[in-house]
This record gives structure tokens, C-alpha cells and sequence, in this order.
């Protein structure tokens, strides 16, 4: 996946993208570099939060593929979170939510409309990444974060600015935080930035 961190979800649009905009990208799976022809497109599922309701949408996703070695990638917003429904947005307004705001599953979910599977999907998916969070930020601040910071201090540390947070996050290790899918197994697939 190449991820173009100047859009989100919302202002994402497959057909807006030329050849010429992944001049200095780097294939994610060889040293090629700017070596890519549009490759078609996809649509997926995105869920946000919006005038209190939980909506969700039909994105199309640009795909990508490098010439040198002959695999695709899809160009994805910023926002959005691979093999998950919802947006990073509104994993982060969950956290915000519990974690911060100190509301309960079962408040959460009558207030909002939220499931409790749903909430706890997320919590589960946060406790599972907690560790690598809480690494990204000892490695990326050069010490300053304070040894053993809880789950709420992490979810501060994330929401300043969280899109921000998810860039550096895949810069660094090389794939995005709160994604399912790999993340049990070692060598989850790399991830590239669109600059």
C-alpha cells in the first residue's frame, strides 16, 4: 500500500491521480522509484462518524503498479485503515470517548449507536497495538515520553494530530498501526508514502 497522507477519505478522489504524481515514490516491495502506471481502481467500504450517526460509504481506491516488479499497490488516503471498515477517525473518537472522557461501553453505545462488539473491536485492536505505540513514541521523541504511560496517556500522545501520529507510525515501522490483518504474523507487507 502507498498511503498519500494530503487526503483523507472525504477528499480522496481515484481519478484525480496521473503518472506523474508517483514520479519520486518508492515501490513499497523493491528500490524502483517512480517507476509505476495506474493500474485501475476498487471501491471499499468506509464508516465515519457524522451528525451523530454512524454512516457508511463506498470509496474508490486508485491502484498502482510498479513496472520493475510487476506488483500493485493501492494509493490509500490517510485516514483510512487497511483491511478495517472504519476510518481512523473514528477509532480515534472511541478512545477519545472511553478512554479520556471515562464513558462506559454500554453509555457509548446507547448515546451514539455504537454496537458493544463494535466498541470492543476497537479497544481489542488498541490493547493489541499498546506495546508498538508506546515504542513508535520512546523511538520517534528521542526519550522524552515517560516510562510506563497508560492506555489514556497513549491516546493523548495519538490524538495530536492523529493523522500525523499514522504517517510517522508508517514511516518508521513500516506499516499502519490499528490494521488487523498481518499483525500476529512477522514481515507484515510494508507500506510506502506518496509525497
Amino acid at each position: 500500500m502507498i498511503y498519500d497522507f494530503t487526503k483523507t477519505f472525504k477528499t480522496y478522489n481515484a481519478n484525480s491521480y496521473k503518472k506523474s504524481d508517483f514520479a519520486s515514490t518508492r515501490c513499497p516491495k523493491c528500490p524502483a522509484v517512480g517507476r509505476f502506471n495506474l493500474h485501475g481502481s476498487y471501491y471499499r467500504h468506509a464508516a465515519y462518524f457524522t451528525a451523530f450517526k454512524l454512516v457508511c460509504e463506498l470509496v474508490q481506491i486508485k491502484r498502482i503498479k510498479c513496472v520493475s516488479c510487476k506488483s500493485t499497490h493501492a494509493v490509500m488516503p490517510g485516514d483510512l485503515i487497511p483491511y478495517r471498515l472504519i476510518s481512523l477517525f473514528l477509532v480515534m473518537y472511541i478512545l477519545n470517548l472511553f478512554y479520556i472522557q471515562k464513558k462506559s461501553v454500554l453509555s457509548i453505545t446507547a448515546a451514539w449507536g455504537f454496537s458493544f462488539q463494535f466498541i470492543y473491536s476497537v479497544l481489542f485492536t488498541f490493547h493489541a497495538y499498546m506495546a508498538a505505540i508506546y515504542n513508535h513514541f520512546r523511538e520517534s521523541s528521542g526519550g522524552t515520553v515517560p516510562p510506563g504511560l497508560d492506555a489514556a496517556g497513549l491516546v493523548e500522545l495519538i490524538k495530536k494530530p492523529y493523522l500525523e501520529f499514522q504517517e510517522n507510525y508508517i514511516k518508521l515501522n513500516k506499516r499502519p498501526c490499528f490494521m488487523i490483518r498481518f499483525f500476529y504474523k512477522a514481515g507484515a507487507p510494508p507500506a510506502g508514502i506518496l509525497t
